[in-house]
């Protein structure tokens, strides 16, 4: 087992990016609120994210390892992630077309803002505990 480039330090990375890339789509948002014509923009990479984990799940084998020279089965790795950015275009909230609504936006970058927190905890926790099992041993 790898672990670094295991499930979990790879799904968690992966949130982080969406995250991020999800925040600057929110401040740009945000940034043109006053602006005619502009539609809001949004990131799609947790349906992503879901399909990959549980794909991976599902394949995976796990089998014993009995002896020191067996071969560990790993089970896939979480790869072709892309978060998707798209414009919403089918509403607009103005007589100038423009579709931001800044209440919207800003309930939107403080959702944003705890779960990529959560995340970077997550991920501190995760490689601490690696850290104090390679101490202690």
């Amino acid at each position: 087992m790898d672990l670094f480039s295991g499930v979990v330090p790879v799904a968690l990375k992966h949130s982080l990016n969406g995250t991020l890339l999800r925040h600057k789509a929110i401040a740009h948002n945000i940034a043109n609120v006053n602006t005619p014509k502009f539609k809001r923009v949004d990131v799609e990479f947790k349906s992503q994210l879901k399909a990959a984990i549980s794909q991976s799940t599902e394949n995976s084998v796990h089998t014993p390892k009995t002896r020191l020279g067996h071969i560990p089965i790993d089970p896939p790795r979480l790869g072709g992630i892309t978060p998707r950015i798209y414009q919403q275009s089918d509403t607009s909230l103005r007589i100038d077309q423009n579709n931001v609504d800044i209440d919207v936006e800003m309930g939107t970058l403080a959702v944003n803002t705890m779960e990529y927190n959560v995340l970077v905890r997550m991920i501190t926790d995760y490689y601490q505990k690696i850290t104090m099992v390679i101490r202690t041993r």
